[in-house]
């Protein structure tokens, strides 16, 4: 009896053998070709991204005076390899990527043209169409682009972001551009849960997502290593700065008032429960801080805000509400807040010790929970705007753009930039609207 068994599991040992020594070359043929074609579908995904991502840089080159074939040809070729090598993590096949730009200046357009031909494991065997794997992307100008945000500073020993959004932070920059010039790999950071939507979204250097990467949302996403821009209000002329008189010492008002541009000396203080009306004009903040607090309030219309000198920063509180618009007309049309560009300044602070910033390293800070409507450009070009807000953030204004050193969101605050220029007789400034780039597939 058990010899019989014996040599029935003998017999069924060798069928065995045999079944596997069959099925396994196909298994392994399948899982071969599955692969072969995972690969091929994240491969394409890179491809197309990186040919988008080009097809939008390429075309905004032919704008500009002397771009050639062959600079439109060198910025494409950046992009693909930047974007292509980041996302696949394929350094060592470069060579097989072959990009072909045709820029078209009457057609204000760009094609992108990006063929890859890699070596699958088994695919080609079955379908020669596997490799090479091509895409292509064009990029068209058209209409008008407002650019709302540019963070300037460059970075810092402590200090690397010139565009951050702390956790829960929310920027909706409907339609227009958000830049960042810092250099660094951490050139535009967005820690847990921050959100950034725009017409599009560029650093010059890198983007760093800090704490739960999964719950950072970028529309588009950014396109890294752009080249550096320049301050596009640096040609802007000041207003004159005028000596400061006995009459122009520094103001308290705390209660309700209507105020005349001038010199306001020593800073400008509203408070209590004040109610005060700027009537339009350029109203200089010399040497001294421009605050609102308590329950105060703030409006004006065709203003702007001059600020120069030591300890010149705004500082919104809490529980105010500000409603201002800027000039519509003369040399700072369009420009709510003015920076004096020489004013002594440093971004060389830690943001983890906000409340031990060096002296000379000026923070504005707009924590008003009704601040909707900031009508116009705050130039900050030599500070931190720090914005901690419980409520939106000009989400009422036609149109909003900032220009500063570096835009900090702290906490979790909603800033809405808006870009309806065309419904308000508040002009955006020379130098932050061009030409938009579109993309057509």
């Amino acid at each position: 009896m058990f010899s019989k068994v014996k040599s029935f599991l003998k017999n069924c040992n060798g069928n065995i053998v045999t079944a596997v020594a069959v099925i396994a070359p196909l298994v392994l043929g399948i899982g071969a070709y599955s692969t072969d074609y995972i690969i091929m579908y994240q491969q394409r995904a890179a491809l197309q991204e990186a040919a988008d991502a080009a097809a939008l840089a390429s075309v905004k080159e032919l704008g500009l005076v002397g771009a050639d074939e062959k600079l439109i040809s060198e910025v494409a070729g950046a992009y693909v390899n930047a974007v292509f090598s980041e996302s696949t993590k394929l350094s060592s096949e470069k060579t097989e990527l072959t990009i072909t730009a045709t820029p078209s200046k009457k057609d204000s357009q760009v094609k992108i043209d990006l063929s890859y031909k890699w070596t699958p494991f088994l695919a080609h065997l079955f379908d020669y169409r596997v490799t090479p794997i091509e895409v292509s992307a064009t990029g068209a100008l058209a209409g008008k682009s407002l650019t709302c945000i540019v963070g300037l500073m460059q970075p810092q020993r402590m200090a690397k972001s010139s565009i951050h959004l702390d956790n829960s932070a929310v920027v909706q920059a409907n339609d227009c551009t958000v830049f960042s010039n810092s250099t660094s790999r951490f050139g535009l950071r967005a820690d847990a849960s921050s959100t950034m939507s725009a017409g599009s979204i560029c650093s010059a250097g890198g983007v760093l997502t800090f704490g739960r990467r999964s719950n950072v949302s970028f529309t588009p996403k950014p396109i890294t290593d752009c080249p550096k821009i320049e301050d596009p209000l640096i040609k802007r002329p000041q207003p004159n700065v005028t000596i400061c008189k006995p009459e122009n010492t520094a103001r308290n008002v705390n209660s309700d008032e209507t105020l005349s541009p001038g010199v306001y000396c020593n800073g400008l203080t509203i408070s209590g429960n004040a109610k005060v009306t700027f009537s339009p004009g350029i109203y200089t903040i010399k040497d001294g801080p421009f605050i609102v607090s308590d329950t105060a309030s703030i409006a004006g219309v065709k203003t702007t805000f001059f600020l120069t000198g030591e300890g010149s920063v705004i500082d919104f509180q809490s529980d105010t509400t500000i409603n201002l618009a800027a000039a519509e007309t003369g040399t700072t049309a369009g420009i709510l807040f003015f920076e004096d560009r020489n004013v002594p300044y440093s971004f060389d602070f830690n943001p983890f010790f906000l409340n031990r910033l060096p002296k000379n390293v000026r923070l504005h800070r707009i924590s008003s929970n009704n601040a909707r409507n900031l009508l116009g450009t705050l130039y900050l070009s030599r500070s931190i705007l720090l914005v901690d807000a419980d409520a939106p953030i000009a989400d009422d204004s036609a149109y909003t753009a900032i220009i500063t050193g570096r835009l900090w969101l702290k906490e979790g605050p909603t800033l809405t930039l808006n870009s309806d220029y065309t419904d308000t007789l508040v002009p955006v400034p020379d130098g932050l609207l061009g030409t938009e780039p579109r993309l057509f597939k």
